[in-house]
């Protein structure tokens, strides 16, 4: 009787363990990869593998390639460009030349422009989430860029005040330990050295408070990326295969369907267009049925909206494809893509443009080349704004139509809506006022001038 008691009480208790660990078991599948730990990038560097799995996907997926296109396009375009709002015309006139003159000669490596080095800077951030400027002066005092990928920097420096190769004076940072040339330089040991952070710039976009480096812009949709990229070569391997069309033939007789015998042994036979063939009594013939490939594109689409979605870029700007688009969905679309561009480019302003402007005053008054005036670099800087590239117009006419009401009713100033454009007022004024006193020089008048031509087409009156 006790046998039978303790027999029941222990199976009792192995199936109340085998359910609670089926319970768990399920559990686990069902919550996915909440049991991945998030990696706290506040206090250790980005993987090198997430960076390089980045990088493959932006060189050999087509839709990675597009959206980190896309959104350096979109971001820098044809650049962020200095607007100087100083009242002095000559000393105006003579910073933007010299400006212009450096913006041409702004690579160390003599490779880009000002603006090209905005663009790769950019396209480091999307597909590293990070990027190193180191500002150096050539031989002559002015100011030279050198754009650093991400594995320039050395994370094997061990030290209190030293985490991710970044150099902490309490919570300020104070400089950089970098390697002298490329740590994957064939023949080369890899060398760091310090470099205070005053002539280093590090330009990424922060997503948690304290984060110290930079993670790829790709990393909420690396996985599905990789997903889709193995889902479409799958599909197109079943496709090839079954266009792989094969007659099987029955048959009792020993030479089926007129075949000839190979030197293995075996049958073959061969069908050619036109050919009509008879089958000896007894033969019958059966073809393979090519498989199909139903719903590819219904969930292609699904993952690239999500793709899209977790890159903040609409699904017609990362894939290109305008299908199922309409004027209203784009324009919905186009103004959720201002809002999250106009926050990426005055932080990139705020991050690399103005530090270099600042850097380059402080040499270019050094040098002599601009005078110093009173408040000192300060007053240079209080009197500058940047204008980002102006985002095109998803229906100018209508959205003219609105600027100009919104100006004639006081919303908006000229300059505001000039800047929106991505021009200087002032210039602009100037190069109108140089356009009209050469038409009146020339006697020309165009229906454009609403100095003498109405907006119906009426001669104006005074």
């Amino acid at each position: 009787m006790l046998h039978w008691i303790f027999k029941n009480r222990f199976a009792g208790r192995k199936d109340e363990v085998r359910s609670a660990a089926a319970d768990l078991a399920r559990e686990r599948r069902s919550i996915g990869l909440w049991n991945n730990p998030v990696p706290d990038y506040s206090r250790v560097a980005p993987s090198p593998l997430l960076r390089n799995q980045a990088r493959y996907l932006v060189a050999n997926n087509a839709v990675a390639a597009r959206a980190a296109q896309a959104f350096v396009d979109n971001v820098i375009g044809p650049g962020i460009t200095l607007l100087p709002k100083i009242g002095d015309a000559a000393l105006k006139s003579l910073l933007l030349k010299r400006w212009n003159r450096w913006t041409e000669v702004s690579d160390a490596d003599g490779m880009l422009n000002w603006y090209g080095q905005q663009a790769l800077a950019t396209r480091s951030m999307f597909v590293d989430g990070e990027v190193f400027v180191r500002m150096l002066a050539d031989s002559d005092g002015m100011l030279r860029l050198q754009l650093l990928s991400a594995e320039f920097i050395d994370t094997t420096i061990t030290r209190d005040n030293v985490i991710a190769g970044i150099e902490f004076e309490g919570s300020r940072r104070s400089a950089y330990y970098i390697y002298e040339w490329h740590p994957g330089q064939p023949g080369r040991l890899p060398r760091s050295i310090r470099i205070p952070s005053s002539e280093v710039l590090h330009v990424f976009r922060p997503k948690t408070p304290g984060q110290l480096r930079g993670v790829t812009e790709l990393m909420a949709i690396l996985g599905r990326l990789n997903d889709l990229d193995q889902f479409d070569r799958a599909t197109l391997v079943k496709q090839k295969t079954g266009a792989l069309l094969t007659g099987f033939i029955t048959t009792p007789n020993e030479n089926p369907l007129g075949a000839s015998r190979a030197e293995d042994g075996a049958w073959t036979a061969s069908l050619e267009p036109g050919t009509i063939q008879r089958l000896s009594p007894g033969e019958s013939m059966e073809f393979s049925d090519p498989p199909e490939t139903a719903g590819y594109s219904d969930f292609a689409k699904t993952q690239l909206r999500l793709i899209a979605s977790g890159l903040g870029l609409p699904y017609d700007v990362v894939t290109g494809d305008l299908s199922d688009t309409s004027y209203s969905s784009a324009r919905v679309g186009r103004i959720e893509l201002r809002k999250y561009i106009d926050a990426l480019q005055w932080q990139f302003i705020h991050m690399l443009c103005r530090p270099v402007f600042q850097r380059w005053l402080e040499l270019e008054t050094l040098r002599g080349a601009l005078p110093p005036v009173d408040g000192g670099v300060q007053e240079y800087l209080d009197n500058i704004s940047w204008a980002p590239p102006a985002m095109q117009m998803t229906d100018p006419q209508r959205e003219m139509d609105a600027m100009v009401r919104a100006i004639r009713a006081g919303l908006i100033s000229r300059e505001m809506a000039v800047a929106s454009l991505g021009y200087d007022l002032a210039e602009v004024d100037a190069q109108i006022a140089a356009g009209n006193a050469a038409a009146d020089a020339a006697g020309i008048v165009l229906d454009s001038d609403p100095r003498k031509v109405t907006q119906q087409g009426n001669p104006a009156t005074v």
